[in-house]
């Protein structure tokens, strides 16, 4: 599990580092509102891929058994209804831009359909990988497409494309990804149209489609309320301040969770509820001990960061960063818990602890459109951290994971990151420059964090060896 882990989140660390670079690029080649535009248009198209893939993803990774022309007859179907949606929004996105009075929103949405398509193709074949827990395979798939891409995209900045060097890099990183996995997956599927095989699959993937749909519209439900409320250049920046949020969830949690998934699914016939909740407490303690640190940091250090290395147009976005930063470490634990049910089986408690997610963030959205942008992120901020926390002591209870041994696997990265920004904050009330405060601020930081390390470095070392070790079992726990 381990060499799976670190497969992904190796390949989400390059790529996410890869696309940061290219959107850091892109604030000197385009403005906020253009960025907006394709913030905007985003939503839309996640919509659909989610819509389309009905869950069946997911369902295909989980399932005890499938065979070649199960996969096949998913898959053709997954492709089928996406086909159907991404005609139908490329037909409405000139109307909507019109209505949203939004001058070339109807161009970019209408260019980002193909994307749509190209994203549900890659979606089966990649399910089949996981499934056999290829994910070294899916983790080079995905670094090539990312890397052909946004040198696609550096290219059409430099020649002058403007907002459409980012709309081709979403086109492009999708046609490497749906050519390069069925490609790969070929010999597990057996394309055909026989579409009553899926039936078992639909009925647990319909229930991954509710809790992912929902999930989905907590997250999107921002851009389409400060786009429609604010306007272009809002959404631009908060849509920055997301990436920059998502980060750890990207690079780690959601690679992670599919893992996790997987491991526990293939794990459940044979191992014990103890191995069970060992491999879910190291997975938390090592993702709370690299994430915690690194978004915490940018409550401090955000300021001298944009201020220095960032056009002025975009220092909007600093006080979004440090709030949102906050709410991304503690969502890159929370993600976790549909893992962990889903591989127990616990599709429905899903989708309501996924219902009751999305509903609180979509409220917090409308009450905070009153106050401004600002006070949409701290009304945000704040529910987040309510319903992460409730989201975990639900997700404990129902797995058997006691609560204590989750407090357990995130004191060493909470207690590191608490003491380390206290210690910054200290140092940087003596400095005379904002260049030396955030120089100080960081070294306190980071020497703090590290011999706070050192003393829960038995606790962190456990964590470690004990997904080493599952990796020295793989073969008992894929056989399951």
């Amino acid at each position: 599990m381990l060499k799976n882990l670190l497969s992904m989140s190796g390949m989400n660390v390059l790529k996410s580092g890869l696309q940061f670079a290219m959107t850091v690029m892109m604030t000197y080649f385009a403005a906020p509102a253009e960025f907006g535009l394709v913030t905007f248009s985003l939503p839309f198209v996640g919509f659909i891929a989610l819509l389309t893939d009905l869950g069946m993803s997911s369902a295909m990774v989980q399932r005890p058994t499938l065979d070649r022309n199960d996969a096949g007859a998913a898959i053709t179907l997954i492709c089928a209804i996406g086909l159907l949606c991404a005609v139908i929004l490329a037909v409405i996105s000139a109307p909507l831009a019109a209505g949203l009075e939004m001058e070339g929103l109807g161009s970019v949405l209408a260019t980002l359909s193909i994307s749509v398509v190209l994203s549900i193709a890659a979606l089966g074949p990649r399910a089949v990988l996981e499934r056999h827990l290829r994910y070294q395979v899916v983790a080079s798939v995905e670094i090539i497409a990312v890397i052909v891409s946004v040198l696609t995209c550096v290219l059409g900045a430099f020649l002058g494309w403007g907002v459409w060097s980012l709309v081709a890099y979403y086109v492009v990183v999708q046609i490497v990804r749906a050519a390069a996995f069925a490609i790969i997956a070929r010999k597990d599927v057996q394309l055909n149209f026989q579409w009553g095989r899926v039936r078992s699959i639909l009925t647990f993937g319909g229930w991954v489609l509710a809790s992912n749909l929902l999930n989905f519209a907590g997250r999107a439900v921002g851009n389409v309320l400060i786009g429609g409320a604010v306007g272009a250049a809002a959404v631009g920046l908060y849509g920055l301040a997301y990436q920059i949020m998502i980060l750890p969830l990207m690079v780690i949690t959601w690679p992670g969770s599919g893992v996790l998934m997987a491991t526990l699914s293939r794990q459940a016939a044979k191992g014990s509820l103890q191995e069970r909740n060992q491999i879910i407490c190291g997975v938390l303690s090592l993702t709370a001990a690299v994430v915690f640190p690194g978004m915490l940091y940018l409550t401090f250090g955000a300021d001298y960061l944009f201020t220095a290395f960032f056009p002025a147009k975009w220092t909007g976005i600093i006080p979004l960063v440090g709030l949102m930063s906050i709410a991304g470490a503690a969502q890159s634990i929370t993600a976790y818990s549909g893992a962990m049910l889903l591989s127990r089986g616990k599709a429905q408690l899903q989708f309501w602890v996924s219902t009751a997610n999305s509903i609180s963030t979509i409220v917090a959205f409308v009450i905070g459109l009153r106050f401004g942008l600002i006070g949409i992120i701290k009304i945000y901020l704040a529910v987040t951290l309510i319903v992460s926390v409730a989201t975990m002591l639900i997700t404990s209870w129902e797995t058997k994971l006691p609560v204590l041994d989750l407090v357990k696997a995130l004191a060493p990265a909470t207690v590191a990151t608490m003491l380390g920004l206290v210690a910054a904050n200290r140092v940087m009330e003596m400095a005379a420059t904002p260049k030396s405060a955030w120089m100080l601020g960081t070294t306190a930081y980071v020497l703090t964090i590290a011999i706070s390390y050192l003393l829960f470095h038995r606790q962190l070392a456990r964590s470690l060896l004990g997904l080493r070790d599952l990796e020295l079992n793989k073969e008992r726990v894929a056989a399951t």
